[in-house]
């Protein structure tokens, strides 16, 4: 019986459950795509996305598999730099960042980031790793990382996400002004949990900066944007009760008649 040839349109659908955390149906969805691939670049295309789902999953049986059949492909010494970005970026998500980076930094020594082709894998490769020298709080280094990434696409497909570690790294180092306005970015630019991240960043500038009535107006609108799921609730509370007692401090004593 004849198969249908899988279409670009089925795999974009599919990524696009991957990239909203749909992992389990994306994977799915990509393995019976990859029954029905004939052609080596297709299914070179759907391999990576099943290890972009499997490694999510914790799919390790999955992962091997995939892992074996690109081995078989052509150009498979290039093809283990993408398996072990793919690795890194679910790594620093399950918190694993020592793990992560030195996958990261074994691909940057390679001789592929030099070729002016890999440019987007490069400054991929740099995005992740301030990002997971951010988790293990190598702030001046986990910066510098974010900084060359930026300088290569200041428009890139990353930008968001390092628009905010940029403002985290400044936040550590006391660097308000600067860390308000790479959150007020984000906030601009964004519309769902990354953007009440964001103002999250902001307020916490805001105290930092001896701002605390704008600060609370910040935290008052977070509230209304409550759960979000890259912001501890408890954490917005407590910057709440600190701009309070921050205001209560400095606010003039009545005197007596």
């Amino acid at each position: 019986m004849h198969q249908t040839e899988v279409t670009d349109k089925e795999i974009e659908a599919a990524e696009k459950l991957r990239g909203q955390g749909e992992f389990a149906t994306a994977l799915a969805s990509t393995q019976e795509m990859l029954n029905r691939a004939q052609d080596d670049g297709t299914r070179m295309r759907l391999l990576f996305d099943v290890l972009y789902c499997s490694t999510r999953l914790k799919a390790d049986d999955v992962t091997n598999d995939a892992i074996c059949e690109l081995e078989k492909l052509p150009d498979s010494k290039m093809s283990r730099i993408f398996i072990d970005l793919i690795r890194a970026i679910s790594l620093i998500a399950f918190g694993e960042a020592k793990e992560a980076l030195d996958l990261i930094d074994a691909n940057l020594s390679t001789r592929y980031m030099v070729r002016e082709d890999f440019r987007d894998w490069k400054y991929e490769h740099l995005a992740y790793r301030g990002r997971a020298l951010a988790y293990l709080q190598r702030w001046q280094e986990s910066l510098e990382s974010l900084e060359e990434a930026h300088r290569m696409f200041p428009e890139g497909k990353r930008t968001t996400d390092i628009l905010i570690d940029e403002s985290l790294c400044m936040m550590m180092f006391n660097r308000y002004e600067e860390a308000f306005h790479l959150a007020s970015q984000v906030q601009q630019r964004e519309h769902g949990d990354m953007k009440t991240l964001a103002m999250q960043y902001m307020a916490e500038c805001d105290l930092g900066l001896g701002r605390a009535s704008d600060a609370l107006k910040l935290y008052s609108e977070i509230e209304t944007r409550l759960p979000c799921s890259l912001v501890q609730e408890e954490r917005i509370q407590t910057g709440v009760r600190n701009a309070m007692a921050y205001l209560e401090k400095v606010r003039p004593k009545s005197r007596p008649v």
